[in-house]
């Protein structure tokens, strides 16, 4: 006998065979189940059992109508043991029933039949609705085809070849018992050591009704709401990892490169990288070095450097990152000190570099809807694939800083800028009329159609103007002169930029839950929030549409940037905003300060961002540091450098996307992969965003992992060894590395411990997995049954950040500890 380490979900076959010989041929474990248990019921008169070589039949005990018989020698594997007579009950006792477990691969095998008996009989199957059917094919009350599996008493084709259930659609699970088993990869296909194993998509069992209850070992005919709703409370972030090696002073990216689970793609299941760029000797401007580096198991750990001495990296630049090109795996775009644009592929090699004529932020998009995507920096379009120039855009100005949306409704994307918009063919489509810096995109009035939230930094006002083909210019200015800085006293140094200037990228989220989109963005004297309901308001004033403003001080730039995330799924955004000294979170209802970290920085327009580096199913927040300048943190005099990622491990921050590829990021502007869409949807139409430069939790944010365990018998003739098997019943996955204890007693009476094993991959609601702890010359009485063998999962309860919506089901027992069946 033999267990597969990751089993499929619980299966019962159930037959009723008045009279019937049933007739069950088994294989040996190498390609198949090895024995069979069988149990009948009421009315079942005979069971027979044959099984191939190395496995013996095992008949059950006789059910309430009829004895059974001795069970069949196994052929060239141990003989069968006789079934106990039945005990003669009267036939109203119930109807003829038989089961079949698969004790070899611990897993229950079929479904529950009440049909009349077939007028001809059935040998060696079933009668279902009226007709015979193979006992490998009945499915509840259903026959299934060939080419059809049972799953859930229901017959289904099974889905797409799965590595986990992100793989498969959203009403569907991984089940593995239909795929194949964990391989060793050939060197140097992938960072990990295995490759995982496959499975194909089955269908999720629906939603349980309420109070009810799933029990270790039984069918899972439904999956419970499981939900967990952190807390409001102290936010209280830490420190997860520091990369303090160089100065930085633009915002990272967050994208996929390299197969860390060895299943031959680069996707979302694998852990992400930061890329960054750094300078030296207080140069921001020349001679960058390039940088990827991921978190493996809490470390920080260095992917690769590149530092061109020609053509070189702008250290204070932004970069982009995604698929460009058409083949596997994500490339990164780069601006180098003399306006040209440098693409590296994911391992750090060069690939191209365009001419010159200007880089600040590039963006990437499908402009033409072609499925290859371009590059597009100041008043240029570039082909992916060789930085070729496709198009230059006319007529001029355009502006570095720009955008890519559908503004028009056409399906295709346009080019945004303050000072206008563009198509993919690089022709100006409308023309805003008004000065401005940056830009970001949202629909203020819930119309469908988009507006343009414009930064003018030379006098620090906000403006909104949206296309509009009627307009002789294509645009209509629907707002001006919404003074950021409000009324709050220039402390900025006479010179500085923060003393005359003020206004950097604008971010664009629903800060106070009303469901309408609010406009936020940093000054040199202050951090502003606009009210969506009053930017269009024409009877609300320009100097009364703040929300709040919260008091900050980044006078040598006055154009640094901000991200917005929901850390605690409330359906209220908080702020993330780093100025000259400090990291702050701000709530975003009011513009209360809940986190504060000094972050020393020179400022220019980066921003810390909101991702799931680590790939543990929780948000993390990303924010750069520098120590090159005269600015250190008031309390103390210290400064910082490089990279810190901040996290929490409570679990209390949602879930939320592990990419965040450019400046502009949108979430419909790239794909958890990295892949760039053909066609965008409009991020302003889609449920639950309508907003800029924010990140966002995936549907079922709140859902939440529940693990229960079943220990299993420990097989014959091989060394004595324990077993459970781990299955997730909620609604959320848990990662790798959970611990599975086993005792002898119960635990909660003063068990004794055992010994311990770790689940070895995720698992994703509906799945499992069949964890050993190897316990060679067991004492008498765990072998022989006598004591009582229990399993805990999550043993312990170690730290860790994913949270459980129960745990009141953790632990599987009582149990014997003696070995079932044979073979090897």
């Amino acid at each position: 006998m033999c267990y597969d380490h990751r089993m499929s979900i619980d299966r019962t076959l159930r037959v009723n065979a008045v009279g019937a010989m049933v007739v069950w041929l088994l294989s040996a474990c190498s390609g198949g189940p090895s024995d069979v248990v069988f149990q009948a019921d009421a009315g079942v008169s005979d069971v027979s059992q044959e099984a191939n070589a190395g496995a013996g039949g095992v008949s059950g005990s006789g059910g309430t109508g009829g004895a059974s018989a001795a069970g069949a020698a196994g052929t060239a594997g141990v003989a069968g043991i006789a079934g106990e007579a039945g005990h003669g009950a009267a036939p109203e006792d119930g109807g003829p029933d038989v089961s079949f477990t698969d004790v070899a691969n611990e897993k229950e095998v079929g479904f529950e039949y009440d049909a009349p008996p077939c007028s001809t009989g059935c040998d060696g199957g079933v009668c279902i609705n009226g007709a015979c059917c193979p006992l490998a094919d009945a499915c509840g009350d259903e026959c299934c085809d060939t080419g059809q599996v049972c799953s859930f008493q229901h017959c289904v084709v099974p889905g797409t070849i799965c590595i986990d259930a992100t793989d498969c659609e959203t009403d569907e699970y991984c089940e593995y018992s239909l795929g194949d088993p964990p391989q060793v990869p050939d060197a140097g296909t992938c960072v990990g050591g295995l490759s995982p194993a496959t499975g194909r998509c089955l269908p999720k069992p629906p939603q349980c009704d309420p109070g009810v209850e799933l029990v270790p070992g039984e069918p899972i005919t439904c999956l419970p709401v499981c939900e967990h709703r952190p807390q409001p409370g102290s936010f209280a972030p830490i420190v997860k990892a520091h990369w303090n090696k160089k100065d930085i002073m633009m915002a990272p990216v967050v994208i996929q490169l390299d197969d860390d689970n060895c299943d031959g793609v680069v996707d979302e299941r694998d852990i992400p990288e930061m890329v960054f760029s750094t300078f030296d000797g207080g140069d921001y401007n020349h001679n960058g070095t390039l940088w990827a580096i991921s978190i493996v198991d809490g470390q920080i750990v260095e992917k690769w450097s590149f530092k061109p001495t020609t053509d070189a990296i702008h250290p204070g630049r932004s970069i982009a990152a995604g698929n460009i090109d058409g083949n596997p795996g994500n490339e990164i775009v780069v601006c180098t000190d003399n306006g040209k644009v440098r693409a590296v592929d994911a391992d750090g090699t060069p690939l191209w570099i365009s001419g010159a004529g200007g880089c600040d932020m590039p963006s990437l998009g499908d402009l033409d809807g072609d499925g290859m995507p371009e590059v597009v920096v100041e008043g240029r379009i570039l082909n992916g694939v060789d930085g070729s120039l496709k198009a230059t855009m006319t007529p001029g100005p355009v502006g570095s800083n720009i955008v890519l949306s559908d503004m028009d409704g056409d399906g295709l994307l346009d080019i945004i800028s303050p000072a206008g918009i563009w198509g993919g063919d690089g022709q100006r489509k409308a023309e805003s009329k008004i000065a401005g810096t940056y830009v970001a995109i949202g629909d203020f009035d819930l119309d469908g159609i988009p507006e343009v939230a414009s930064i003018n930094k030379s006098n620090h006002t906000l403006s909104v103007w949206r296309y509009d083909p009627s307009e002789p210019s294509g645009a209509k200015v629907l707002r001006t002169g919404i003074d950021i800085n409000g009324t709050w006293p220039n402390t900025c140094p006479v010179g500085s930029s923060g003393h005359t200037t003020g206004g950097g990228p604008p971010t664009i989220a629903d800060f106070n839950g009303d469901g309408v989109p609010d406009v936020a963005v940093a000054g040199g004297i202050g951090y502003a929030v606009i009210d969506g309901t009053k930017i269009l308001d024409p009877l609300v004033p320009a100097n009364q549409t703040n929300l709040w403003l919260g008091k900050t001080q980044d006078c040598s730039s006055a154009a640094t940037g901000s991200s917005v995330f929901d850390f605690e799924g409330d359906g209220k955004a908080e702020v993330v905003y780093s100025d000259e000294q400090y990291l702050r979170v701000y709530d975003g209802t009011n513009g209360d300060v809940l986190f504060q970290e000094c972050n020393t920085t020179g400022t220019l327009f980066e921003y810390p961002l909101v991702a799931d580096v680590d790939n543990d199913g929780h948000a993390d927040l990303i924010v750069i540091a520098n120590a090159y300048s005269g600015i250190t943190c008031p309390k103390d005099g210290s400064k910082q450098r490089g990279l810190r990622v901040f996290g929490t491990n409570t679990g209390r921050w949602v879930r939320t996307r592990r990419v965040w590829n450019q400046h502009a990021y949108h979430v419909t502007n790239v794909e958890e992969d990295g892949t760039i869409p053909t066609q965008e949807a409009p991020n302003w139409t889609q449920q639950r965003l309508n907003n800029f430069r924010q990140n966002v939790q995936p549907l079922g944010e709140f859902g939440a992992p529940d693990l229960i365990v079943q220990v299993l018998p420990p097989p014959c003739n091989t060394e004595y060894a324990l077993y459970a098997r781990v299955t997730n019943i909620g609604q959320a996955s848990v990662p790798a590395g959970v611990v599975v204890g086993f005792y002898a007693n119960d635990p909660l009476a003063g068990g004794t411990l055992l010994g311990s094993a770790v689940t070895s991959h995720p698992l994703y609601p509906a799945e499992n997995e069949i964890v050993s702890y190897p316990y060679p010359n067991p004492p008498p009485g765990l072998s022989n049954g006598t004591t009582p063998l229990y399993a805990v999962v999550d043993d312990g309860n170690p730290p860790h950040a994913w949270v459980e919506c129960r745990t009141d089901n953790n632990t599987g027992g009582p149990a014997s500890g003696k070995c079932l069946g044979g073979g090897s």
